[in-house]
């Protein structure tokens, strides 16, 4: 019988925030609701996100956030709840993983009060000020902890972090199960934390 996931106090991505905005400033912006593009996107547009956001931007002025902004609520993906990320990321095959998640989760938020955890569709990004690691269940079998770990010199299970698109981090640690949360990688953790 699986267990059941915990509950963490996520907060919400700036993504969603800035996508929330964006739909709250539709009306003085461009005379219309969100509602009301949605209806005139369903009624008169094209299907598909890309075809969609294109006609909004040609042929009404739109410009790209914006469009995206409305294809994306249109297609229930503008506001998702934190909660449902995580359980999208850690369903089907890397299920497994998230016992090795809700582990590296809990210590992050065991560092102080000031961490805060806010998901996006395919990464856990992890911040105070700023982000200092990211939890992404990368393989179906391994999650990378990313770390902003900046003079740190890499070495065989701490690695350079590639292609994360998050100038901040700098090292990769991968993580099977709750055993690879070591003292070792504690240390790091705290590390990234700290600085």
């Amino acid at each position: 019988m699986a267990e059941t996931p915990k509950s963490f106090p996520y907060g919400v991505h700036a993504s969603v925030k800035h996508m929330a905005a964006i739909a709250s400033n539709l009306p003085k912006k461009t005379g219309k609701s969100l509602e009301d593009w949605i209806s005139l996107m369903e009624a008169a547009g094209p299907t598909g996100t890309k075809a969609r956001m294109e006609w909004l931007k040609v042929e009404h002025g739109l410009g790209r956030d914006t469009a995206m902004s409305i294809v994306e609520i249109a297609e229930g993906r503008g506001n998702p709840d934190p909660e449902s990320l995580v359980e999208a990321m850690y369903a089907g095959p890397k299920a497994g993983l998230r016992p090795a998640y809700e582990a590296l989760l809990e210590f992050a938020l065991s560092l102080g009060s000031d961490v805060t955890a806010t998901p996006c569709s395919t990464y856990v990004p992890l911040l105070r000020k700023n982000t200092f690691a990211v939890i992404k269940p990368t393989t179906r079998t391994r999650i990378d902890l990313a770390l902003a770990l900046p003079g740190v010199a890499p070495s065989e299970r701490l690695k350079v972090a590639k292609g994360l698109g998050i100038s901040r981090i700098t090292h990769v640690v991968g993580v099977s199960t709750p055993a690879d949360l070591d003292d070792e990688l504690k240390a790091w953790f705290r590390q990234a934390y700290e600085a």
